[in-house]
């Protein structure tokens, strides 16, 4: 859950619970299953408004798609089903998806504790009548960070993609509860309504509602929200978790594209702020906003993108006995130039932008973001690496710089970064965040990232230590797993447990292993842990030349390799072996007799995961 009423600050502290972990994965959202029953397997082609959106493949049975590439809204889906004995069919539904952290048919939730600092550093705040909230009696000046903070949150989201929730936060010594809402729609002027509140035990009260419309080509987005603080007077305007001032704000946005693939953005917003205690002397903020864009793709790795845009901006102030008003016009050009490499295991990228106006160049502002993804790296074969840095150079000397990395393995998720800024500001803050999980069955126990509360361990003590394993469960983002240990594979509830597994690319060319997973065939139920088992068999090519007493067995069937000896003695055979074992000897069958042939070190030689034999002597059984 999101509310809007809270400030953003410097979090030091503990969290149990998933409900705000956005940066796990920001792109999956919260969207209504939509399931299909295919008789055979086929292919599904997916429409909207006429236009096909999406193709996926299944195989036969009660399948559920993936939706996660569906643009957000309330919307019909016509789907297409296309089998292999050349049927047709057609099914329409209502679709709904959003973005945010939420899991449909999940209850979330967040307990924190720990303390916080909204400005990086320690000052002094005054409000209007220089009264300063943080200093006490002998005039001692508290830390920013000395701030506590302790909330409690949960929430639920239907499988309809209908979220609300609600939770108590105790910043200080000031305690508020807060609720949300989100309805999703699929009618002419809206798709989305939402709206949260929060409720002081001061009585201070703040609340926000909104609406989306998405059309074909055109996004429509509205909402109002407003404080109002009833708090001590003395108390007006400190910064802590929620605002303690009075303000109201309407915002309003269009997007859309004109010919030529040019994007058109419009936002237009009105923020009033009430300076003093009892809403009196406000000042009123009045903003326009246009925006026009283009993408230009140079080549296969280099893109450029340009915008011009142009701002507007009114404040009126008004007090008892005066009043005055202020205005701003600006022109902007921006220009983003983006170069991006992919490869089997990382991709990477390297942005650079530069924004100039009509205000001078001592006023442009250049940046460069740098982003390497690495996908189960040598050092590291279980774990998937995030790298990105950033550099700015602005007005008035307003230089930063940053960096993080972001670490998804079997230990959970780790995330830490540095940023610094220069100049008249300087501050400096960094940051170190873990999260895991583990879960607890009737097989045992397994340490790992858990993101739903279902979950599958994965036992692979059977498997060899030196190979890494990645299973995945239907739609369910994947784990990997070392040879000779366990973990978990967190997965949505109420979703089939079919687990599949595949072995991980290594540099030795001799460990290729055929996979198969034991597992309970069922539904996963809510808070329940299932077993999986991996073991593996691995095939061995062997050739060579086959003897009895100085002569060829000729035309002699080797037994377990698929294979018959030519009238040279020479044969190729195709062995499955466990994934310990070795191949000591080879049987032999000819004319109704039984042969054994040992295979001596000295005479076999191991390439590129054939084992070539020179000759082999067998003996009568």
């Amino acid at each position: 859950m999101a509310y809007s009423f809270y400030n953003a600050t410097s979090f030091d502290g503990v969290s149990l619970g998933y409900m705000t972990d956005n940066y796990i994965d920001p792109g999956t959202g919260v969207a209504s299953p939509v399931t299909l029953y295919l008789p055979t397997a086929g292919t599904v082609e997916i429409y909207r408004n006429g236009r096909l959106m999406d193709i996926q493949q299944f195989p036969a049975g009660l399948q559920q798609l993936n939706t996660q590439t569906w643009p957000a809204g309330g919307y019909d889906v016509l789907l297409v089903t296309k089998l292999t004995n050349g049927s047709r069919e057609e099914k329409i539904q209502p679709f709904f998806k959003r973005a945010g952290a939420f899991h449909s048919g999940d209850i979330e939730y967040l307990l924190q504790i720990g303390r916080y600092d909204p400005r990086q550093s320690d000052i002094k705040l005054h409000t209007s009548n220089n009264h300063c909230w943080q200093c006490d009696d002998g005039g001692t000046t508290h830390k920013l960070s000395d701030n506590s903070l302790a909330s409690a949150s949960v929430g639920y989201t239907t499988q309809s993609a209908f979220s609300y929730g609600g939770g108590v936060l105790a910043d200080n010594s000031n305690l508020y509860a807060n609720s949300s809402i989100d309805i999703p729609l699929n009618t002419w002027f809206a798709e989305r309504l939402f709206s949260d509140g929060v409720y002081g035990k001061d009585g201070s009260t703040g609340y926000q509602v909104g609406m989306m419309k998405n059309l074909s080509s055109i996004g429509f987005n509205l909402s109002y929200r407003d404080n109002h603080y009833r708090g001590g007077e003395d108390d007006y305007r400190y910064f802590g978790i929620v605002p303690a001032y009075d303000f109201n704000y309407v915002q309003l946005g269009l997007n859309t594209y004109l010919p030529c693939n040019i994007g058109l953005g419009i936002n237009y917003g009105v923020n009033t702020v009430y300076q003093d205690y009892g809403r009196k002397n406000k000042s009123r903020f009045n903003t326009w906003d246009v925006n026009l864009s283009r993408d230009f793709t140079l080549s296969d790795m280099l893109d450029m993108r340009l915008d011009v845009g142009y701002h507007r901006g009114m404040t009126e102030t008004s007090f008892a006995n005066d009043s005055y008003n202020s205005y701003e016009d600006r022109v902007f050009a921006q220009v983003t130039l983006g170069m991006h490499e992919r490869s089997y295991n990382h991709t990477q990228s390297l942005y650079l932008r530069s924004q100039t106006g009509d205000d001078g160049m001592d006023n442009n502002i250049y940046t460069a973001n740098y982003a390497l993804d690495l996908d189960n790296p040598d050092f590291d074969r279980s774990g998937k690496y995030t790298f990105s840095g950033d550099v700015a150079y602005g007005p008035q000397d307003s230089n930063n710089v940053g960096a993080s990395v972001t670490v998804d393995n079997s230990w959970g998720y780790t995330s830490a970064g540095i940023s610094k800024a220069f100049g008249d500001d300087k501050y400096q803050q960094q940051y170190l965040s873990q999260r895991s999980g583990f879960a607890i069955g009737e097989d045992g126990f397994a340490w790992g990232r858990m993101d739903y509360d279902s979950a599958l361990i994965v036992d692979a003590t059977d498997l060899p230590e030196d190979q890494y394993f990645e299973v995945r469960n239907r739609n369910s983002a994947p784990t990997i797993v070392k040879g000779g240990q366990k973990t978990t594979l967190s997965m949505e509830p109420y979703r089939k447990v079919a687990p599949e597994a595949e072995q991980l690319y290594s540099n030795n060319m001799d460990a290729y292993y055929n996979l198969k997973t034991e597992s309970t065939s069922t539904w996963a139920k809510p808070g329940q842990v299932y077993k999986v088992k991996l073991s593996a068999t691995r095939n061995l090519t062997v050739t060579g030349r086959l003897y009895f007493d100085g002569q060829p067995l000729i035309n002699a069937r080797v037994v377990g390799g698929n294979a018959m000896a030519d009238t040279d003695g020479l044969f190729v055979g195709d062995f499955t072996l466990q994934t310990n074992e070795q191949l000591k000897s080879v049987k032999v069958k000819q004319d109704g007799r039984d042969f054994i042939c040992p295979l001596l070190d000295e005479n076999i030689k191991l390439a590129q995961g054939i084992m070539q034999i020179r000759e082999v002597n067998c003996e009568v059984q």
